[in-house]
C-alpha cells in the first residue's frame, strides 16, 4: 500500500488569490505607510555618513591626486612624495570604514528593516506580502534598481526615488520597492512589523470573528405602571431546593367577609329524579351534616398592607459562588481574595493583594504579570504592564487586555499569558 501525505503549508495572511499584498489586511493590523518627507530624511542621514566616512581619503590623497592632475608632480613623484605613506594610510582606513559601513547596513536592511537613518526617522522596511523582514538579497535587488538609475546622471535617481508620491497603490511604494517586493511603514503613528508579540497580537485580532451579541431582553425587575400591570417577585423555593413559579402580587385591600356563616348549597331537588319501572323511588343517602361555622368571629374588613418598593429580599442569602484558575501544569488556585500573580510578584506595587508566585520554566510570564479577585459571576482580572501581555480566550475568539483594565472572565474562559494559559473553573 503506497501511503500520500499531503505536506501542510502555510497559508499567507493578507494575500488575494493572485498572490498580491491586500492594503486593507496592513491597514487592519495598524501598519501606517511612511511619509516621503521622511523618507527623504533617511536617505540624507546615510548619505551622509557615507560622505563623512570618505574624509580620510579626501585629506590624506586629495592634495596629491590633486597635484597629480594638474602636472605638478610626475608618478614618480607621487610614489616619492614624503605625504605619499600617509595618504595611503588613511585612504585604506576611509576605504576598510566604508566597506564596513555597506555591509553593516546592508544585513541591518535585510534582517531588522532598518539603516542608520532609517532608526534616526522611526521607518522600517518589510515585505509587502508576508509583512515581515525583507530579506537580504531584496535589499540587494532593491539597491542595485537604484545605482542603475544613475545612468541617467541626477534625473535618474531622482525620478526613481520620487515615485513613491505617484504610487497607483497609494501605499507609497517606488518602482523599486515594487520590484524588491518591499514596503517602508511608519512605526511612529502605527504598528512596529518587528515587534513579535504585538503583532501576533494583531494577526489574532483582524482574524478572530467578532463574537455574536446578546439580544437585550426587558427586565423582569421594572416597577409597576400606573396602567396596575404586577410588578416581578422572585419564585419560593419548595422543600425539593426547586425554585417555584412566580406568584402574583395580592391586592391591597381584600373584600369583606360575612359575619354569619355561609349559607349551605342547595340540595338536588327531589321531584326531578327519575322513578324506576317498579314505581318505588329508590333510596336516597342522607345528606352530609352541615359543618359548624367556626367560633371566632371574621372581622369585617382586612387592613390594607402597603406594597414594598421593591423586590423583598430573601430571609437568607445565599454563599457567592467562588470561582478557580486551573493552570496549565493542572493546579488548581481558588480566588477568594485579591491575588497578585508572575514568576516573583512584588505585592508592594499592587496594595491590597497577595502575592503568588507561578513557576515558569519557559520565563515567559513576567515577575508580576496580573492581578485577579473574585467578582460577580467570574474574576476579575488586571493586566499589570506584563512584556508578553495577557488575552482573554472566549467562544474561540481572542482579546487583549489592555494594562490597568479590569476584564470579567467567567467560567469557561481562558487566560493565555506568554507561552502559559489558565482556566477559569467553578472551585
Amino acid at each position: 500500500m503506497i501511503w500520500e501525505v499531503d505536506e501542510k503549508t502555510d497559508a499567507l495572511e493578507g494575500v488575494d488569490a493572485q498572490g498580491r499584498p491586500d492594503p486593507a489586511y496592513a491597514a487592519g493590523l495598524g501598519l501606517v505607510r511612511a511619509p516621503f518627507g521622511r523618507r527623504s530624511l533617511a536617505f540624507v542621514c546615510d548619505l551622509a555618513i557615507w560622505a563623512v566616512l570618505q574624509v580620510p581619503l579626501w585629506v590624506g590623497a586629495g592634495p596629491l591626486l590633486a597635484k597629480l592632475a594638474d602636472g605638478s608632480i610626475s608618478l614618480y613623484g607621487l610614489v616619492n612624495h614624503p605625504r605619499f605613506v600617509l595618504a595611503v594610510v588613511l585612504s585604506a582606513i576611509s576605504v576598510a570604514l566604508l566597506l564596513v559601513y555597506a555591509i553593516a547596513q546592508w544585513i541591518l536592511h535585510g534582517r531588522k528593516g532598518l539603516t542608520i537613518g532609517k532608526a534616526l526617522t522611526g521607518i522600517r522596511t518589510i515585505n509587502a506580502r508576508s509583512l515581515e523582514r525583507p530579506g537580504v538579497w531584496w535589499v540587494l535587488w532593491r539597491f542595485v534598481i537604484v545605482g542603475a538609475s544613475g545612468i541617467l546622471p541626477v534625473a535618474g535617481p531622482a525620478l526613481v526615488l520620487s515615485s513613491s508620491t505617484f504610487d497607483l497603490e497609494r501605499r507609497g511604494r517606488g518602482w523599486h520597492d515594487h520590484a524588491a517586493r518591499t514596503w517602508l511603514v511608519d512605526i511612529r503613528s502605527g504598528l512596529n512589523p518587528y515587534d513579535e508579540k504585538r503583532m501576533r497580537i494583531a494577526r489574532k485580532t483582524v482574524k478572530a470573528e467578532p463574537v455574536p451579541e446578546r439580544s437585550s431582553l426587558p427586565s423582569l425587575a421594572t416597577a409597576a405602571d400606573a396602567d396596575g400591570s404586577l410588578q416581578y417577585r422572585p419564585g419560593t423555593r419548595i422543600s425539593a431546593g426547586v425554585l417555584g413559579v412566580a406568584r402574583p402580587q395580592e391586592p391591597r385591600t381584600a373584600p369583606s367577609a360575612p359575619a354569619g356563616p355561609a349559607p349551605a348549597a342547595p340540595g338536588p331537588d327531589r321531584a326531578s329524579l327519575a322513578t324506576p319501572a317498579g314505581g318505588q323511588p329508590e333510596p336516597m343517602a342522607p345528606a352530609p351534616a352541615p359543618v359548624a361555622a367556626p367560633s371566632a368571629p371574621v372581622p369585617a374588613s382586612v387592613p390594607a398592607v402597603p406594597a414594598p418598593e421593591g423586590p423583598p429580599a430573601p430571609a437568607a442569602s445565599a454563599e457567592a459562588p467562588v470561582f478557580a484558575l486551573r493552570l496549565d501544569s493542572g493546579e488548581t488556585l481558588a480566588v477568594v481574595e485579591a491575588l497578585l500573580l508572575g514568576r516573583d510578584p512584588d505585592a508592594a506595587r499592587v496594595p491590597g493583594t497577595r502575592a503568588v508566585a507561578v513557576p515558569d520554566t519557559t520565563r515567559s510570564l513576567s515577575k508580576t504579570h496580573f492581578s485577579v479577585r473574585p467578582a460577580s459571576g467570574g474574576i476579575e482580572v488586571v493586566d499589570r504592564h506584563s512584556t508578553n501581555g495577557s488575552v482573554l480566550v472566549r467562544a474561540g475568539a481572542e482579546y487583549p487586555l489592555p494594562a490597568d483594565t479590569p476584564v470579567i472572565a467567567a467560567p469557561g474562559d481562558r487566560i493565555l499569558l506568554g507561552d502559559r494559559w489558565m482556566d477559569v473553573v467553578p472551585a
